[in-house]
C-alpha cells in the first residue's frame, strides 16, 4: 500500500439521524472504488463497517468504522459514526480527526434530531460539510421540500447543487449544476452527461443564477466580477465553490441512493476536488508544555513525529486496537514515541489502515492520515504521542455527561473481581462510560448515554471475563435534615468485668441554611466533662451524620453543640463519649422534625413538536416540574427538574414515547424535600430491610 502525502488525503465523517443511509452509503463508496465487490445489506448483516455481532443482531451501528478507498491518487479516509445517541462519544471522536463531513439526511424523513446534532457538531468543530440527501430511490420522497426546512433550519448558505429528475423507484438521474448537465447513472454507477431536457431547462437556470450569485457573494473579487460580467467561467465557479466550501460559507446538497448507485461516483469526484486535505484545518490545538495555554497548530508531515489517539477498544484475539490521526510528521514502522500523560514510551511493530474489520499493513502513514496500531500498553484516548523531547499535548475530546445510571451485581459470588476489572477496562476504552463503587450506597454505579449503550458496554464485560451481570435500580443518595431545634441526652455505660466503659454527653441540635454542612461547637462549662474527650463527642456526631436514623443516609446541614454531660474517673475513655455522642444526636435527631431530601435533576428534553403533549405528561407523573419551554426550529425543548428517583430508565421511556426521535440531558441541580407520604414509604422500607439484617 502507498503512502500518501498530506495534500492527498482527505478525511470525512458521515453523521446522520439512525436509518438515514450512512452504512449503505460507505459501502457504496468502497464498492464504486473498487474496494469492495458487492454492497452489503444491513438486514443480512454484511456491510463493511456494521461488523459486530451486536450491531448486526440489533442492525443499527453501535461504533464509529474507519474505512478508506482511493480515487485520482487521493485517499478518502470516512468514518461511518453512529446515529443513535446512545453511542454520540463515537460520533464526537470521528469529528475531531476530520476536516470534512457528509451530514446525511433520508429524503422521505427530512431533519430529524440526529441530524440537528449533526449539524451542531459541524459548527462546534468548524468542520467543512456537505449535505447528503440518500434513498432518493424510495416511494414519497420530498427533496424540494426537505431542503427548503433545511436551508430555513440550520443556514441559508446550504444549497443544492443538485436535483433529482426522477426520484422514486426510478431513480437514476440528477441535474448536476457544475457540470450544467444531466448526469445518467448505469446500473455499476457510472454516469453519463446529457443535455438537460427542455422542460427542465428554466428551473436549471433558475437554480444556477442562484449558485453562482451565492458562490459569488463569498468572494469579494468573484462578486465584482460576476456583476461586471454578469456570469462566471466554469474554473472561476469551481475555485469560488472550493474556497467557499474551505471558509464554510458555503455547504452544498448532493443527491444519492446508495443501493442504486446512483450519485456515487460524482460523490466521491466532489470529495476529492472540493473538499479540503488536512493541511488546511486550522482548529487543532497543542500544550506545548504542561502549564502552557493551548496554540494552534498546523497539520504538517514535515518535522517531529506527533499523533493523536482519538479512540481505543479491545479485540479478543488481538488485544488493544489505537486509533490514531498522524498530526505532525510521519509515522513509520519500528518508531518509538513518548506519552507524555504516563511518562512511558510506545513502540510501533506494526501499523495498519482499516476498511471495516479487514487490516491492511503499511509501513508509513503521514501528518494527516489516519491509522490504527495494536499492542500500545500504557496509551488511552484523548493522549498524544510524540517523538519530539517537546512534551507536546493536544487538546482533547469533551465528551458530553451520562444520562441514565444502573447498579450492577454479580450474579455468582466470586466474580466481582473480574467484573471490577471490566469496568475498569471498558471505561479505559469508552470516555462515555462511568463506574463508581459508591461506599454511601453500597452498590456498583455505572453510567452511560442510554439504556442500550450500557447493555452493549456490561455484555462486552460478560463476554470477555464469562461472568453474568445482573442491572438492579440504583439506591437513591437520599439526605436527612431537621426543621426544628431539640435535646436529649445520652448515657453510655457498660461494665462487664475489668476495665468498663462510661460517657455521657447532652447535645443541642438546630438546622443551617442549605449548603452549609455539619458544624459541630462545644459550650461547656464547669468540669462535668474533661475537654479532652470533645474531639470524641465530634468524632461520635460526624459518624453517627454518615448513616441518618430515618433511612441510613447522610445528615446535612445541622448544627450539634455539645452543652453538658458526665464522666466517671476511671472508666471514661474516647470511645465511650463516641458512642454517647452518636446515641444522644440519633435522639435529638428524631424529636427535631427529620426530613428527607432527594436529588432533583435539571433535564432538557428535544423532540418534535407532534410528541409534546405525551412527554409533558410524563413528566407531571415523574413529579416533575416543567421551568420553561423553547422552539428551535420543527422541534420543542422542554426544560424541566425532576427528581432522581424517578428518572430511572427515562431515555428507554423517551424513546418509546416519540419514536426514537428525541433526546435528553440531564444534570444534578440540587436537593428539595420529599414529599411526606413518600418519606413515610422509605422510612418504613430502610427500617424493614434493618429488621431483616440487611
Amino acid at each position: 500500500m502507498k503512502t500518501f502525502d498530506t495534500k492527498q488525503v482527505r478525511n470525512f465523517s458521515l453523521m446522520g439521524h439512525s436509518a438515514s443511509g450512512k452504512t449503505i452509503l460507505s459501502d457504496a463508496l468502497l464498492f464504486q472504488a473498487g474496494e469492495i465487490s458487492r454492497i452489503g445489506s444491513i438486514e443480512e448483516g454484511s456491510t463493511t463497517s456494521d461488523y459486530s455481532s451486536d450491531e448486526i443482531e440489533r442492525q443499527i451501528s453501535i461504533k464509529t468504522s474507519l474505512m478508506h478507498f482511493e480515487k485520482n491518487g487521493v485517499k478518502c479516509n470516512i468514518l461511518d459514526t453512529p446515529g443513535y445517541m446512545d453511542f454520540v462519544g463515537e460520533v464526537i471522536s470521528a469529528v475531531k480527526v476530520t476536516e470534512n463531513a457528509m451530514i446525511l439526511v433520508n429524503a422521505t424523513s427530512g431533519i430529524e434530531v440526529g441530524t440537528e446534532f449533526a449539524w451542531n457538531y459541524v459548527n462546534d468543530y468548524k468542520t467543512t460539510a456537505m449535505v447528503v440527501m440518500s434513498m432518493l430511490d424510495k416511494e414519497h420522497t420530498q427533496f424540494d421540500t426537505i431542503v427548503d426546512s433545511i436551508r430555513d433550519r440550520f443556514s441559508n448558505r446550504i444549497y443544492p447543487i443538485q436535483y433529482p429528475v426522477n426520484a422514486g423507484p426510478a431513480f437514476d438521474s440528477i441535474i448536476d449544476l457544475l457540470k450544467r448537465k444531466m448526469l445518467v447513472f448505469d446500473n455499476n454507477g457510472a454516469y453519463k452527461e446529457e443535455e438537460i431536457p427542455s422542460e427542465l431547462k428554466d428551473t436549471f437556470n433558475t437554480r444556477y443564477e442562484e449558485l453562482v450569485e451565492m458562490i459569488a457573494e463569498s468572494d469579494d473579487a468573484l462578486l465584482e466580477k460576476f456583476f461586471d460580467a454578469g456570469e462566471l467561467t466554469e474554473e472561476e465557479l469551481k475555485d469560488g465553490l472550493r474556497k467557499a466550501v474551505l471558509e464554510r460559507n458555503f455547504f452544498p446538497v448532493v443527491c444519492v441512493s446508495s443501493e442504486k448507485k446512483v450519485g456515487i461516483s460524482r460523490l466521491m469526484e466532489m470529495m476529492v476536488d472540493y473538499y479540503p486535505d488536512p493541511s488546511q484545518n486550522t482548529e487543532w490545538k497543542v500544550k506545548k508544555s504542561s502549564d502552557a495555554d493551548p496554540e494552534p497548530v498546523t497539520i504538517d508531515e514535515k518535522g517531529f513525529t506527533a499523533l493523536f489517539v482519538y479512540k481505543t477498544v479491545h479485540e479478543q484475539h488481538v488485544g488493544d486496537i489505537s486509533y490514531f490521526k498522524v498530526i505532525n510528521g510521519s509515522l513509520k514502522v519500528g518508531d518509538e514515541l513518548k506519552n507524555p500523560a504516563t511518562n512511558t514510551s510506545e513502540r510501533f511493530g506494526n501499523l495498519f489502515i482499516l476498511n471495516g474489520k479487514h487490516r491492511k499493513e503499511v509501513s508509513e502513514i503521514k501528518a494527516g492520515d489516519l491509522g490504527i496500531a495494536v499492542k500500545l500498553k500504557n496509551t488511552l484516548t484523548n493522549h498524544t504521542l510524540v517523538n519530539s523531547k517537546e512534551p507536546w499535548q493536544f487538546v482533547g475530546i469533551k465528551y458530553p455527561e451520562p444520562v441514565i445510571r444502573v447498579a450492577v451485581e454479580a450474579a455468582a459470588k466470586g466474580d466481582e473481581e473480574k467484573i471490577g476489572t471490566g469496568l475498569a477496562q471498558i471505561q479505559a476504552e469508552d470516555p462515555t462510560f462511568h463506574y463508581v463503587v459508591d461506599s454511601e450506597l453500597k452498590q456498583t454505579i455505572v453510567s452511560g448515554m442510554g439504556e442500550i449503550h450500557l447493555d452493549i458496554s456490561l455484555k462486552k464485560i460478560a463476554q470477555r471475563f464469562n461472568v453474568e451481570i445482573v442491572q438492579v435500580q440504583p439506591k437513591i443518595p437520599y439526605r436527612e435534615t431537621i426543621r426544628k431545634t431539640a435535646t436529649a441526652r445520652y448515657r453510655h455505660k457498660k461494665q462487664s468485668g475489668g476495665a468498663g466503659q462510661f460517657g455521657e454527653v447532652e447535645l443541642r441540635i438546630e438546622p443551617l441554611p442549605r449548603g452549609t454542612g455539619i458544624e459541630f461547637v462545644s459550650e461547656l462549662v464547669g468540669m462535668n466533662v474533661d475537654r479532652s474527650f470533645v474531639p470524641s463527642i465530634e468524632k461520635g456526631v460526624r459518624q453517627a451524620c454518615e448513616a441518618g436514623p430515618l433511612s441510613g443516609n447522610k445528615v446535612i446541614d445541622v448544627k450539634a453543640a455539645v452543652f453538658d454531660g458526665k464522666q466517671h474517673p476511671v472508666d471514661s475513655k474516647d470511645i465511650a463519649f463516641q458512642i454517647a455522642a452518636r446515641g444522644a444526636f440519633r435522639d435529638a435527631f428524631v424529636k427535631a422534625d427529620p426530613i428527607l431530601l432527594e436529588p432533583i435533576y435539571e433535564i432538557e428534553i428535544t423532540i418534535p413538536e407532534e410528541y409534546m403533549g405525551d412527554v409533558m405528561g410524563d413528566i407531571s407523573a415523574r413529579r416533575g416540574k416543567v421551568l420553561g419551554m423553547d422552539s428551535d426550529g420543527h422541534f420543542q425543548i422542554i426544560k424541566a427538574e425532576v427528581p432522581l428517583a424517578n428518572l430511572y430508565k427515562y431515555s428507554n421511556t423517551l424513546r418509546s414515547l416519540c419514536q426514537g426521535r428525541g433526546y435528553h440531558r440531564r444534570k444534578f441541580s440540587h436537593y428539595e424535600y420529599v414529599p411526606r407520604e413518600i418519606q413515610e414509604k422509605i422510612v418504613e422500607e430502610y427500617l424493614k430491610e434493618r429488621e431483616e439484617g440487611h
